[in-house]
C-alpha cells in the first residue's frame, strides 16, 4: 500500500507555471476607446497585482534584437520576453480571468491479481486496465540568509500521479474504493505559452488588434489579454479551455470513464474550445474594463472563483463612466484618476451596504440610529478607506469600522437561518464571506477578488421586493418578508457595535510596529523581504503593483 495520502488528504502548494503563484488571482486594466477620448486616440491604464517585495518579483527590461523590440515588466527568472508591456506602436497587460481549466476525476482503486482492492490499493483503474500509481519525490534543502535566518534543513516533496493527473484524495464510493485525482490542461504544457509571448514581443507578428489576439490565443493560462494602439481596443480571454464530455459542468468530481473529449494521457494534451469560442472584442463598446470579473455571459469560473453578480471592476465602470457621460471625454490623466479612486473603495460599502440600509431603515434605537447615519454618511462621501489630511486615521474611520464588524455578523443573519449551521460554516470554508484589505494578515493590497457580495446583493434586492435576473431558488433574508429581514440586521448591526476593536484588528505585523489594533494598519502594504533590505508599511490601494499608462499616436503603415 501507498502511504503518500491520508484519507481525504489534499496536495497544495503545486507549480502554477510560467508565471509566479502570487501572481494568480489579480490586476485590473481599464481602456477607453477613442471616440470617448479627448485626443481622438485609445487610453489604456493597466498592470499586475503580484503583490509587494523588497526588491521587487518583477523587473523592468527594454530588449531590442531580431525579432524583439519591447519594453515592460517580467518575472524575474522567467524573463526571456517583455510579459506585460509595449511595443513599437501598442501596448498590452493582462489580468487572471480564472475560468475552469482543472477537473477532479474518480478513478477506481484495483489490484492486479484481481482481488478485492481497499482504499489504500497502490493501483488503479483506467480505460480497462489495472495500472500502478507513480510515485514522484523530490528532496529541497535551504540554507539560512540575510532575508530569512531559519536553520539548515531540507524536505522530501512526494506525490502521487494517475493517468487523469495527480492524486488528491482517497475516498469511497457506494462502498467501492476510488482515488480524486486532478487534471489541469496546461500541466507539462507550462511552457508552451511561451509563444504567444514571444508574439507579442515580435513587430513583424504583431500589427493591429487581430494579431494580438491571435497571439494571446497561443497562451494556455486562463488570463484576460487587453490590447491599445494609435485606434483599436481589444480584448481576448486565453485559456486551454477542455472540451467536457456531454453533460460534465467540472464543478463536481467527475467519473473516469468522462475524460476529456479527445484526450491524450500520454502527450497531456485534449481537445479544446476554439478561438472564436473565447471571450473576445475589437473595440464595439465606450470602455473596456477587467479586474477578475466574469468574462461573458455563461462562462463559468473556477471551482475556487464562483462569479456572482458584484465585481470589483465595477468600481472601475462607475469612474470611468461619470468621466465620459454624455458629451464629456476623457484623459489620460482622467483614466489614472478614476483608477485612484477605485483604489481606495470599499466594495461592501459601494455595492452592497446601500441595500442593507435600506432594509434596516431608521431604527428607533439610538445607538443604532447613529450608525447608521454613519455608514450612510460614509457611503454619499464615496465609501473610501483612506487618510487624506495624513494624521493617521480613516476618515469615516468609525463608520468602516462598524462595517468591519458588521459584515461577517450580517452574513450569518442573512443566510445562516435558511441554510442551518453546519452548511454555512461548509460554504464559508470553501468561499470566504470577505477578502478585506488585510488578506488574513497578508498586507498584499488586493482586496474585494472573492466574498459573499453578490449573493448578499441579489438576496436583498429580493426581499426589497426588486427584480433580478437568474434569482435564487429562495429568499434567504428574514425567509423573504422584509420585517423579519430588518430584525435580523439589525440585530446582528447592534452585535456589531459591542466588538472590541482590539480583536477585530489584532495583526502581529502592526503590533510589531508598535500599531497594535491599528485600522489603517490592519489595511495597510507590507513589502515581503526578499534580500536584506527591508521597507516601512504604506497606505492601503487596490490597485496593480505595476502600472502603464499609455496613449499611443502613431503606427506603421498597416
Amino acid at each position: 500500500p501507498l502511504d503518500g495520502l491520508p484519507s481525504g488528504g489534499l496536495l497544495d502548494g503545486l507549480l502554477d507555471g510560467i508565471l509566479p503563484s502570487r501572481a494568480q488571482p489579480m490586476s485590473n486594466a481599464l481602456l477607453v476607446s477613442r471616440s470617448e477620448s479627448a485626443s481622438g486616440h485609445p487610453l489604456a491604464v493597466f498592470g499586475p497585482q503580484v503583490a509587494y517585495f523588497a526588491p521587487q518579483i518583477l523587473m523592468e527590461q527594454d530588449v531590442h534584437a531580431p525579432g524583439l523590440d519591447a519594453r515592460g515588466a517580467a518575472f524575474a527568472g522567467v524573463n526571456l520576453y517583455v510579459q506585460l508591456g509595449r511595443g513599437q506602436d501598442y501596448a498590452w497587460s493582462a489580468t487572471s480571468a480564472g475560468q475552469d481549466i482543472i477537473d477532479t476525476f474518480a478513478l477506481e482503486l484495483c489490484e492486479p491479481d484481481g482481488s478485492a482492492p481497499s482504499i489504500d490499493s497502490s493501483h488503479y483503474r483506467f480505460r480497462g486496465e489495472c495500472l500502478p500509481i507513480e510515485v514522484l519525490e523530490r528532496v529541497n534543502s535551504w540554507s539560512p540568509t540575510l532575508a530569512d535566518a531559519t536553520a539548515s534543513g531540507s524536505e522530501t516533496l512526494r506525490a502521487l500521479r494517475t493517468k487523469l493527473g495527480l492524486v488528491t484524495a482517497r475516498a469511497t464510493i457506494k462502498g467501492k474504493p476510488v482515488i480524486y485525482a486532478s487534471l489541469r490542461s496546461t500541466y507539462m504544457h507550462e511552457f508552451d505559452s511561451a509563444r504567444g509571448f514571444a508574439d507579442f514581443n515580435n513587430p513583424d507578428k504583431l500589427r493591429d488588434a487581430r494579431d494580438f489576439q491571435r497571439a494571446a490565443s497561443k497562451i494556455g493560462y486562463t488570463f484576460n489579454w487587453l490590447y491599445a494602439d494609435d485606434r483599436d481596443i481589444a480584448y481576448f480571454n486565453s485559456g486551454d479551455n477542455p472540451q467536457r464530455a456531454k453533460g460534465v459542468t467540472g464543478q463536481l468530481p467527475t467519473p473516469a470513464k468522462y475524460e476529456w473529449r479527445g484526450y491524450d494521457p500520454e502527450n497531456g494534451t485534449a481537445a479544446y474550445t476554439s478561438f472564436g469560442k473565447h471571450p473576445q472584442a475589437i473595440n464595439g463598446q465606450p470602455y473596456f474594463t477587467s479586474w477578475n470579473n466574469k468574462q461573458a455571459p455563461g462562462y463559468a469560473g473556477a471551482d475556487t472563483n464562483l462569479f456572482s453578480s458584484v465585481f470589483r471592476s465595477q468600481m472601475l465602470d462607475q469612474e470611468i463612466e461619470a468621466r465620459i457621460s454624455g458629451e464629456r471625454k476623457t484623459t489620460l490623466a482622467g483614466l489614472v484618476d478614476a483608477m485612484g479612486e477605485a483604489a481606495t473603495t470599499d466594495l461592501r460599502a459601494e455595492q452592497v451596504l446601500p441595500l442593507a440600509l435600506s432594509v434596516i431603515g431608521n431604527p428607533p434605537d439610538e445607538r443604532l440610529a447613529h450608525a447608521v447615519a454613519e455608514l450612510r454618511a460614509w457611503v454619499a462621501s464615496g465609501s473610501h478607506r483612506r487618510d487624506r489630511d495624513g494624521d493617521g486615521v480613516y476618515e469615516h474611520s468609525s463608520a468602516i469600522r462598524t462595517l468591519d464588524a458588521f459584515w461577517p455578523r450580517w452574513l450569518r443573519a442573512q443566510f445562516e437561518p435558511s441554510l442551518g449551521g453546519a452548511l454555512f460554516d461548509q460554504l464559508e470554508r470553501a468561499h470566504d464571506l470577505d477578502n478585506e484589505p488585510n488578506n488574513d494578515g497578508g498586507h498584499v493590497g488586493s482586496a474585494y477578488q472573492t466574498g459573499w457580495y453578490g449573493y448578499a446583493a441579489k438576496d436583498l434586492r429580493r426581499v426589497l421586493g426588486r427584480k433580478v435576473r437568474a434569482p435564487y431558488s429562495k429568499r434567504y433574508c428574514g425567509a423573504g418578508k422584509l420585517s423579519r429581514c430588518r430584525a435580523v440586521l439589525r440585530e446582528a448591526l447592534s452585535r456589531a457595535l459591542e466588538a472590541d476593536p482590539g480583536k477585530l484588528y489584532d495583526d502581529d505585523a502592526c503590533t510589531a510596529a508598535g500599531k497594535p489594533a491599528d485600522q489603517a494598519c490592519f489595511d495597510a502594504i507590507a513589502f515581503r523581504a526578499t534580500g536584506g533590505v527591508t521597507q516601512p508599511m504604506i497606505g492601503w490601494q487596490n490597485r496593480p503593483t505595476y502600472q502603464q499608462a499609455s496613449e499611443v499616436r502613431g503606427h506603421r503603415p498597416r
